[in-house]
């Protein structure tokens, strides 16, 4: 607090209430000290306050220390008497003090007034006119009729009552209004009320004893006394900065019952309250008159007020009802898009949830869901028979390179719409990825499985218009039939991929069945992978070598590197066990890279004694690195081996399916390492279906013809004959050497000469040898070869 201690106002209602019950029953003239000190401390207090404290409504309170300055006025001009002032001076002197003291109040009360009419202040009216009605009734005109004064005194005193009648209304709106109930307001109200009810008693006494009988003494000066503390303390309260605040937006009373209550009773009483003053009174004729013109007028004042009050509730009613269908309808609009929100919502969980358990592309279900329904049906104990089929596109992947992916896509739809025709019936039919589908049967037995997995294998086969073009493809099944016997659906769908694995291992296009065996031969599958992983970490894979010899001569030119696997037990894994392993697992291009350092490792020396070359098998996946042919150029540079003594084999299975992009990159890895000088073979030649078509683009440098055409030459007809002597000649006619593989016998070797075969590999001239025998073969004359074979 500024200017003042927090409880100086306690200081000030305790020193002010203490004086006015020390003067209150003292004669005049030892109170009127009293009374004056005591004014003249209020006023200075206040003077005080208001200068240095600031507040809302600050000409409020000046009119309120203007009322207290002509109370102390009225009390010094009370007490010392003048012949030159007249006796009405100090009356005169306190009426004006009261409508300072009213005038103020309205200030601090109604100077921030939101609305043109206040409800507060008509409710405190109108109890003011009703308390007015029986004032009339019992002590005006009773008095008036009695002992009449004169008319200016009388005029006086109606005014004081008046006044009072409006100290008392102000009391009233401060005390019933949350918002102006502060302890500063209720200190100005407090001295209202008092001074109301010294001016009250004063008019009984008037109106009891006669105006003769009236001396004001220390009732009015105390009541005025006490005011000018509730004034000063008010102005030194903590909550004096705060004054009267209006909430914003304004305040709408809704006629609390009491009000109600209260306004009902003053309505009944304002006509009966007169004629109860007259019948207690007497009826004397020259009163009822004047007496009902009175209560009369007062009455109609109160109706007025009323009816202005009843009228702003029924406008505020009006307003409240306009205000409450402009909200619900907001509300409405509100709801409306609320749920509108909420179904979006719902929609957009079904949504989610579908796209959850449904493949994007295709509308089918995914691998979740299918996983969801196989187990439902696996732990249904009265379940019947069924079957888990799993699908996969056969050449799907030429499409996607060759047609591009839009394409593909396109291509699984039509699919997935043929699989669901086919698969009419099934409990799910779905896309698990890429290009694998499933489709699970339940309550069908075994051969109707089998019949459905034909019909969809068979539906997958016809001819697809794509592109402008008819796309043919194939599709490999693995069928597992759902027996009595309960199992986890990881294990049936192994079991089912299992089948799939062996269909596409036995020659795709076709479906398998699902046997015991399978698991078996995929257990050992896995312990052989296991064991592939050991032997190449631990270098335990050796590389043996060879020969390819001038079929004339019988000269070797080149050494075909062939890796070998022994196992720890010493069993010997046959490559064409374990090269498919080593592709399966992504040990293919780790084992071709031992394959080609160990190679050219050996071939540094061989080459450079004996002017032999050495020949490296290469996978798909190696021609598909990227780094493939630098590799190469590097390892060549390192063992400081010219480039043409290294021969790259790749099979006809690398030119089939290396198509689309794949083929170009590889075609380009080809080219790129034959302009360095190394040259390029074509294995196992006549076994393929489309390698004829690679010649014309391919740099290819020797051809290597497949054993199985070799070996028809031991008892050969004539189509055998011919058909090795058309390949023969093809190379020729290309201007590339053929070699001829698995040459065993005296018999083919002689007939390949006839047939013009430049060159030849097999037991016949020398079976594959460690490094370390071939400088001694190599050593060794043509002729004692031939004896050592």
């Amino acid at each position: 607090m500024i200017g003042a201690p927090r409880r100086a106002w306690l200081i000030v209602l305790a020193g002010g209430l203490t004086l006015a019950l020390v003067a209150w029953p003292l004669p005049q003239a030892a109170a009127a000290p009293i009374w004056i000190v005591t004014q003249l401390v209020t006023v200075a207090v206040a003077t005080y306050a208001l200068t240095s404290r600031e507040a809302l409504h600050r000409s409020g309170w000046w009119v309120l220390l203007a009322s207290c300055g002509l109370g102390l006025a009225g009390a010094a001009l009370h007490v010392m008497p003048s012949e030159n002032l007249s006796e009405a001076a100090w009356p005169i002197a306190l009426a004006a003090r009261s409508a300072l003291f009213v005038l103020g109040l309205i200030l601090l009360l109604g100077v921030r007034r939101a609305q043109p009419t206040d409800q507060n202040f008509l409710d405190a009216a109108i109890v003011a006119a009703g308390l007015a009605i029986v004032a009339w009734a019992f002590l005006i005109e009773p008095w008036l009729s009695v002992d009449p004064p004169d008319a200016g005194y009388a005029g006086l005193m109606v005014c004081f009552g008046a006044l009072d009648l409006l100290l008392l209304a102000l009391a009233v709106r401060i005390v019933s209004n949350p918002t102006s109930r502060t302890p500063t307001m209720l200190l100005l109200a407090t001295g209202a009320g008092v001074v109301f009810a010294a001016d009250l008693a004063s008019i009984v006494r008037v109106g009891t004893h006669g105006l003769d009988d009236f001396q004001p003494g220390g009732l009015v000066f105390t009541a005025w006394q006490l005011c000018g503390v509730m004034i000063a303390a008010a102005a030194l309260h903590p909550s004096y900065g705060d004054g009267y605040r209006r909430p914003d937006g304004g305040t709408e009373d809704v006629l609390p019952r009491a009000r109600f209550v209260t306004f009902v009773v003053v309505a009944l009483l304002a006509p009966v309250v007169p004629v109860i003053g007259l019948l207690t009174s007497g009826l004397v004729p020259q009163r009822t008159v004047p007496a009902l013109v009175g209560a009369a007028a007062l009455t109609c004042a109160l109706l007025v007020l009323l009816v202005v009050r009843l009228g702003n509730f029924a406008r505020l009613a009006v307003r409240r009802a306009g205000a409450m269908n402009v909200q619900s309808a907001a509300l409405m609009v509100q709801a409306t898009a609320l749920q509108q929100a909420l179904n979006d919502q719902q929609a957009l969980q079904r949504e989610l949830a579908h796209r959850a358990l449904h493949d994007p592309l295709t509308g089918l279900a995914n691998r979740a869901l299918l996983a969801e329904r196989l187990e439902l049906v696996l732990l249904d104990a009265g379940r019947g028979p069924g079957g888990l089929l799993l699908i996969d596109l056969d050449g799907f992947k030429d499409v996607n390179d060759t047609l591009g992916h839009p394409a593909g896509d396109e291509l699984l739809v039509r699919v997935a719409q043929r699989l669901r025709v086919a698969a009419a019936g099934a409990d799910t039919v779905a896309r698990l990825g890429g290009d694998e589908f499933a489709v699970l049967l339940t309550d069908t037995g075994a051969d109707s499985c089998r019949h459905v997995a034909e019909r969809v294998i068979e539906v997958v086969r016809e001819a697809y218009p794509l592109a402008e073009r008819q796309v043919l493809l194939a599709a490999s099944g693995g069928l597992l039939i759902l027996g009595p016997e309960r199992a986890e659906p990881a294990e049936a769908l192994r079991d089912a991929d299992l089948a799939l694995y062996a269909a596409k291992e036995s020659g795709k296009n076709q479906v398998v069945e699902f046997s015991p065996r399978m698991r078996e031969a995929r257990l050992r599958h896995a312990e052989l992978a296991a064991s592939l992983r050991a032997a190449l970490a631990a270098d335990a894979l050796t590389v043996l070598y060879q020969p390819i010899v001038d079929i004339h001569s019988g000269q070797p030119v080149a050494l075909e590197a062939l890796l070998r696997w022994r196992t720890a037990d010493g069993r010997e894994v046959p490559p064409s066990k374990f090269i498919g392993v080593a592709e399966e697992i992504g040990l293919v291009v780790d084992v071709g890279s031992k394959v080609l350092r160990d190679a050219t490792a050996q071939a540094s020396l061989w080459h450079a004694r004996h002017d032999v070359a050495v020949s490296v098998n290469v996978s798909a996946r190696q021609l598909a690195s990227p780094a493939f042919a630098s590799d190469v150029l590097s390892v060549l540079a390192d063992r400081s081996l010219p480039p043409a003594a290294l021969i790259i084999e790749i099979t006809e299975t690398v030119l089939v399916e290396a198509a689309g992009a794949a083929g170009e990159f590889a075609q380009r890895t080809l080219t790129g390492l034959r302009e360095h000088g190394v040259r390029i073979a074509v294995d196992d030649f006549g076994t393929g279906y489309s390698s004829l078509a690679y010649l014309q683009r391919l740099p290819i440098d020797i051809l290597k013809l497949d054993h199985t055409f070799t070996a028809t030459l031991d008892s050969p007809g004539e189509r055998d004959v011919r058909f090795v002597g058309a390949i023969l000649g093809l190379g020729s006619s290309l201007g590339v050497p053929t070699v001829a593989e698995g040459v065993e016998t005296p018999r083919q070797a002689a007939l390949l000469r006839e047939l013009g075969c430049p060159l030849a590999q097999g037991y016949h001239y020398a079976r594959p040898c460690p490094p370390e025998g071939v400088l001694d073969y190599l050593s060794t004359p043509v002729a004692l070869r031939a004896s050592l074979a």
